[in-house]
């Protein structure tokens, strides 16, 4: 059974990613994508008064639904038990896997520097849902612009913004601002 779902697993990817288009989001033509996010600071690395920026190490999951990607892992093996239709099945596939289907282009608007982490390998992944749930998540470090006030200095204290965009029109994505968690704190 296990050999014959293995084998499922990768018919499955390859029967979604048939005909899949990464060109069109998700409901194209349809209602705007709702896109969540979760942002997590790992830790504040450097901040720096000189070049009015800091320097953070985060990790990024952006979440939503791709009706197209919806799957039953189960194939053939499927019984038309209602507990076990495929819905709850998850599949965590490498980052590189998110250059085969469509993701938000979000982009960090006050970034100066950024790098992925790639040890041992490149910090990313990607999970599908059965009933076609995507979490595309990633850990990276970035140097953010931060127009420091230091009138007050060394009795200041400073307001940074992480500021997160989307290339794309403002009506496509809607981006939970709530769900920002600091893990030293």
């Amino acid at each position: 059974m296990l050999a014959g779902r293995l084998e499922n697993v990768t018919q499955t990817i390859s029967k979604i990613l048939q005909g899949y288009d990464i060109r069109l989001r998700p409901n194209f033509g349809g209602d705007p994508l709702h896109v969540g996010m979760d942002l997590t600071i790992a830790s504040f690395d450097a901040i720096s008064e000189v070049n009015m920026d800091y320097t953070i190490t985060m990790y990024l999951n952006q979440y939503w639904r791709d009706e197209r990607l919806a799957f039953n892992i189960y194939g053939p093996y499927y019984n038309g038990d209602a507990d076990d239709d495929g819905v709850n099945d998850v599949l965590t596939l490498s980052g590189d896997f998110a250059e085969k289907i469509w993701v938000p282009d979000t982009f960090f608007a006050n970034d100066k520097n950024s790098f992925l982490h790639d040890v041992t390998e490149r910090n990313k992944l990607v999970r599908l849902g059965g009933d076609g749930a995507v979490t595309y998540g990633m850990r990276f470090t970035t140097t953010l612009a931060c127009m420091m006030d230091l009138h007050y200095y060394p009795l200041d204290s400073q307001n940074c913004t992480v500021e997160i965009e989307s290339c794309k029109s403002k009506k496509v994505y809607l981006i939970d601002r709530d769900r920002i968690r600091y893990l030293q704190f």
